[in-house]
């Protein structure tokens, strides 16, 4: 699917709708996604699922920073599998096994918050996803600076 394909599809579908979003606001949202990591590295030792979750709320911090680099931002409408959808169409091949992590845990964080009976995250799965979100948002981090070079991120 063309780039052009991609975005006609998700705006005729109301999941994404184009917005200038400002350079501070994106780097202010890149820094909550560092926190939610330093989060997660803190919770590891009290609670691996909410360590889980502050590590995928990272990189979804993360993702939508990237949509707003790109002119975008999710609608009210299924507003976690789009950013998961749109990071992972630009990431490309490249980055296909970060992106599909970032899906997992996009569907786990999901079962661990709405049916906790059912699911457990052990201390090696939240390490793990730690790991994944650090280096999805060093991913995404690199591209954003790519994406604008004139801007002057704190990040």
């Amino acid at each position: 699917m063309s780039y052009e394909e991609f975005l006609r599809e998700h705006i005729e579908k109301k999941l994404i709708k184009t917005e200038k979003i400002g350079f501070d606001q994106i780097d202010k949202v890149v820094g909550r996604a560092e926190k939610d990591l330093q989060v997660s590295e803190r919770l590891l030792s009290i609670d691996e699922g909410h360590a889980y979750d502050a590590a995928y709320t990272a990189m979804l911090h993360c993702g939508r920073a990237f949509m707003f680099i790109k002119g975008f931002r999710p609608t009210t409408n299924f507003q976690h599998k789009t950013v998961v959808q749109f990071t992972s169409y630009f990431l490309g091949e490249k980055y296909k096994a970060l992106a599909d992590r970032f899906d997992m845990m996009r569907k786990n964080r999901n079962k661990f918050i709405y049916e906790p009976w059912k699911f457990n995250i052990s201390a090696t799965d939240a390490k793990s996803a730690l790991k994944a979100a650090r280096g999805f948002i060093d991913v995404v981090k690199e591209l954003i600076k790519k994406e604008s070079p004139q801007a002057h991120f704190k990040f």
